[in-house]
């Protein structure tokens, strides 16, 4: 399977049932923990889901927008900090 293809039947599969974990998408895919990890990583680095304790869950639109914001914007005021929002310091934001 194309990592493409698995990232989008994971990304699915979370926003029908949030809180699925590594190794119960493995089985239930068919696939190998590592490759739902490494899923995993892809999905979180483009901003769509969020792997914590509890469980990996689909970020609605409002967090996706928050989050790029935050990752790309350098005058931006804030950032996400184990899935909290926190103010940045000033030393922190990069204000010209």
């Amino acid at each position: 399977m194309k990592e493409e293809e698995l990232d989008w039947q994971i990304y699915h599969i979370l926003a029908g049932n949030p809180g699925m974990d590594e190794h119960s998408l493995a089985g239930l895919l068919q696939v190998s923990p590592e490759a739902i990890h490494e899923s995993f990583l892809r999905l979180q680095k483009s901003l769509l889901i969020e792997d914590s304790p509890g469980g990996a869950q689909v970020l609605s639109i409002p967090e996706m927008i928050l989050r790029c914001q935050a990752k790309y914007d350098t005058k931006c005021p804030f950032t996400f900090e184990g899935g909290v929002i926190r103010a940045k310091s000033g030393q922190e934001r990069k204000d010209d």
